[in-house]
């Protein structure tokens, strides 16, 4: 089975609804960290604004049609 852009974002919010978009927004923070990942560029905690910003670039990305 390929993987579409629209599997993964009816995956994204249905992990997200429950909770909110924030929930994995962090975990996906998380291991991008973890795994030593620079792009695209999120912020790491140092940021004050960092979980809302990379949840709104990851959810942008998850929305969009392509």
């Amino acid at each position: 089975m390929k993987i579409k852009h629209e599997h993964i974002r009816m995956a994204m919010n249905a992990w997200a609804h429950p909770d909110g978009e924030k929930v994995p927004a962090a975990e996906i923070t998380q291991a991008y960290f973890e795994l030593g990942l620079t792009f695209p560029e999120l912020y790491d905690d140092s940021h004050p604004e960092a979980l809302g910003r990379n949840t709104q670039k990851i959810f942008r990305w998850v929305k969009k049609d392509t």
